[in-house]
């Protein structure tokens, strides 16, 4: 979670520094475009009502949802991939033997 935070607040640094009229580096254009895929699912889906008021209160809130959003899909890949690798595959070879 503490990694996602990082990116979520690097990606906005990127994205003001995309947004200033100086020559902003490559760089900061490959991390500001990165906010595309950190801003879903809260972002994308109420952006209307998060501008309209405006609070930066809410923007935490936001800003924590996503970031608990991808904790949890990412602890689901990790857990997934643990339990696959627990269980051990059986070749044809050693189920012909037990016969």
């Amino acid at each position: 979670m503490v990694v996602t935070i990082l990116l979520t607040f690097v990606s906005w640094v990127g994205l003001e520094a995309n947004a200033t009229e100086n020559d902003s580096h490559t760089f900061w254009w490959a991390v500001g475009s990165f906010w595309t895929v950190l801003r879903f699912p809260v972002f994308t889906l109420y952006w209307h009502f998060l501008s309209s008021h405006n609070n930066i209160f809410l923007f935490s809130i936001a800003v924590s949802l996503n970031c608990a959003f991808y904790g949890f899909v990412i602890e689901r890949i990790i857990s997934l991939r643990r339990k696959k690798s627990e269980y051990q595959t059986v070749s044809p070879a050693q189920n012909d033997g037990a016969n």
